[in-house]
């Protein structure tokens, strides 16, 4: 594979309806010097034969199947097989807006990051889903406030040369374990960016799925425990993930959310949130 400036990893599971859609914004993008791999989890349905429709379309696109169904694993497959300058990780179910790849090259241009995430949009125009996005948004600028940044695994960026010394992602973590990817590549000395723009577009179909409450809520107290430093079983609900919860250890909410309430108690912090809001009136 030839040297690109972006090489975008797609880890997959019977992605057939999500995949395509994502595959299509890519051949769009107004930047065209990346190339694509796609790890697929041994997928029950036609995700592999979908993908492939789509192997001439791109500078360079591979295809590759991982012998583990896990998010991880796959992505450091992925990663090790890349050819760019930077990786992108991204969700199957992703979308993109055409100079998303191009804006992302200008701001990496300007901020001598290592790695970077972006903030998001929802996939509707729904007040609520926009709103779910912004509070996505604000709690990355808090997190990275608080000097312990957080990333979607829908959207990570890092140089390959940071990837190759950060050891890849640590395949034992199966919940959070893209923002534990983040926290260990920024304690090891590298520099973290939050872009406002370009924004991906971010899909809450696992929300619907759930129920947006039920979901929101089952998170929620799962990153709130992670945030905290406190031992977390693997979430049953991602299979990608290959690992189990035990529901047991969640009664400490009360004391983690007085604990993130006089965090956010820190003038800098307030100060941030104030102007996060302003400049997002209308997002909501």
């Amino acid at each position: 594979m030839k040297r690109q400036f972006f090489t975008v990893v797609i880890p997959a599971l019977n992605e057939e309806k999500y995949l395509p859609m994502l595959l299509n914004d890519l051949v769009k993008q107004t930047f065209k010097d990346f190339g694509v791999i796609v790890v697929d989890g041994k997928s029950d349905d036609a995700t592999v034969e979908r993908a492939q429709k789509y192997s001439n379309k791109f500078p360079s696109f591979a295809i590759i199947t991982s012998k583990k169904r896990n998010v991880s694993y796959q992505r450091n497959m992925g990663a090790k097989r890349a050819k760019g300058v930077w990786v992108i990780f991204m969700d199957a179910d992703d979308r993109l807006p055409k100079c998303f790849l191009e804006g992302v090259k200008y701001r990496l241009s300007e901020s001598g990051a290592d790695c970077f995430t972006t903030y998001c949009k929802a996939d509707t125009k729904k007040g609520s889903d926009s709103s779910l996005a912004s509070f996505i948004n604000l709690s990355m600028e808090v997190s990275k406030l608080l000097e312990s940044p957080t990333a979607l695994g829908a959207l990570i960026g890092v140089s390959k040369k940071a990837f190759n010394k950060s050891g890849g992602f640590d395949e034992k973590v199966g919940f959070a374990e893209d923002s534990d990817y983040v926290r260990n590549l920024f304690k090891k000395g590298a520099k973290f960016m939050l872009f406002k723009d370009p924004r991906y577009i971010y899909s809450l179909r696992r929300y619907r799925r759930d129920g947006k409450l039920k979901y929101f809520t089952k998170t929620a107290k799962l990153h709130l425990k992670n945030f905290a430093g406190m031992e977390i079983n693997q979430l049953k609900e991602y299979p990608m993930g290959g690992a189990s919860l035990e529901k047991k250890d969640l009664n400490g909410l009360t004391t983690l959310f007085q604990g993130m309430k006089t965090a956010l108690k820190r003038p800098k912090i307030l100060k941030k949130i104030k102007e996060y809001l302003s400049s997002m009136e209308g997002d909501y």
